[in-house]
């Protein structure tokens, strides 16, 4: 081909030399306007690419960025996933949010090559990008350690600042509260419901927890096995009743309770923040009664009874379940450690009760996520950690805090999580 058209250029026939001529430049314009859009596709590909980007990465950000801050967080995701091209310039950068919404507008400006002849001017490479937030409601069920051990190194002040942030987090990220209600529920070796009524039918008193009708402050131990590890149910016997029992830690100057009532799941989140300060840590742990009563929370059914009905698919139920410590007893077992003298040494020795509680607690878990409720957990310096892997619904919902500082960022990281966000253009 090449060969040929040399020899066409050096005819001296008039004719040919003029035919060439004329159909030379419609072929150069041609050649060049399929380069110019070939490259203006590919510029247009990385823009979107990195729009995308930009949208999605700032909105986890934005409720809490000022105007200033929200535009260089998204420059700066824009400019981390696009690297530029050679002679491209990017001639306009637009971030805009509204509400839970966020718009990336990208224009970029190619110099044409040889279409410069028909089209002088760059040619002007436009994209943007939307995402929005909350794409479901959530229910969220805050389940808190409030054992004795929570009063040192910090970690109580630390757990409450921690939990009304991430209350602040999602106030900021839905577009109505209706969208994001929330339950406390604090828990040791029992619950606490307050003595909302004392004659209900999910409600039983027995001589052993040593409480009746007249004295009963509202405290509540694990129910029978296996229902102690089950999801709520409709129908109540005295099979998977709720015993109610005395409680095991009650202030010397008010003779009430110290731990603190179970918060169902509302959108007061003054009244959260409220119960929140006021919790106090005392007691042994139990993180199956914890989560067992996430899961109350969270269920239409059982005393609670104020969640959404499991199989509605736009609500996305969560728990967060947080404790600093091993499990140490429930109603059948106690963890017993001792010093004792074995083949004439003397070593410290376990009951493993422990084991059997773990067990338990994973039952719950299971049970949880069977249901579909999304499990997170929060280890704060001590506790099992091989469990609290085991119960969270994955690897990554598991956060090992090492300091009661890292509580902050641990409950940051865990609300970015749970924020539903979609590209929506």
């Amino acid at each position: 081909m090449a060969r040929r058209l040399r020899l066409l250029m050096k005819r001296c026939d008039g004719n040919v030399a003029i035919a060439f001529a004329v159909a030379f430049i419609p072929l150069v314009m041609l050649v060049g306007v399929v380069v110019d859009h070939a490259r203006a596709t590919d510029v247009r590909a990385r823009l979107q690419q990195a729009a995308d980007v930009a949208a999605l990465g700032v909105i986890r950000e934005a409720p809490v960025l000022s105007q200033a801050d929200f535009e260089k967080r998204a420059r700066s995701f824009f400019d981390a996933a696009y690297a530029g091209i050679p002679g491209i310039t990017l001639s306009r950068f637009t971030p805009t949010r509204s509400g839970t919404q966020i718009k990336i507008e990208a224009v970029a400006s190619m110099p044409t090559s040889f279409a410069r002849l028909m089209h002088p001017e760059p040619i002007s490479v436009a994209v943007s990008s939307e995402s929005a937030a909350g794409g479901q409601a959530i229910e969220v069920a805050l389940v808190l350690d409030t054992t004795g051990s929570m009063n040192q190194d910090g970690k109580l002040p630390a757990l409450k600042q921690a939990a009304k942030d991430f209350l602040t987090y999602l106030d900021k990220t839905v577009l109505s509260r209706s969208d994001a209600k929330v339950a406390l529920v604090p828990f040791t070796t029992q619950v606490n419901l307050g003595p909302i009524t004392t004659s209900a039918a999910w409600l039983s008193y027995t001589k052993l927890n040593e409480v009746n009708a007249q004295s009963w402050q509202g405290c509540l131990s694990d129910r029978d096995q296996p229902y102690d590890a089950q999801m709520p149910v409709t129908a109540f016997t005295s099979a998977n009743a709720y015993p109610a029992a005395k409680c095991t830690s009650v202030s010397t100057q008010t003779h009430q309770p110290k731990l603190s009532r179970i918060q169902p799941l509302g959108t007061d989140y003054a009244v959260l923040r409220t119960a929140i300060d006021a919790i106090e840590a005392d007691g042994n742990t139990n993180v199956g009664i914890g989560v067992a009563w996430g899961m109350e929370a969270l269920t239409p059914d059982g005393p609670l009874a104020t969640a959404t009905a499991m199989a509605d698919a736009r609500v996305r139920k969560i728990m967060i379940v947080l404790t600093d410590g091993d499990n140490t007893q429930n109603r059948w077992e106690q963890e017993i450690c001792s010093y004792k003298l074995i083949n004439w040494r003397l070593r410290y020795v376990c009951n493993g009760a422990s084991a059997a509680i773990d067990a338990r607690t994973l039952e719950a878990c299971t049970a949880a996520k069977a249901a579909k409720i999304t499990i997170y957990t929060v280890r704060v310096i001590e506790g099992n950690e091989t469990m609290l892997r085991s119960c969270a619904s994955e690897n990554g919902f598991f956060y090992n805090v090492l300091t009661a500082a890292d509580l902050k960022p641990a409950f940051q990281s865990i609300g970015s999580s749970i924020a539903k966000f979609r590209l929506t253009q």
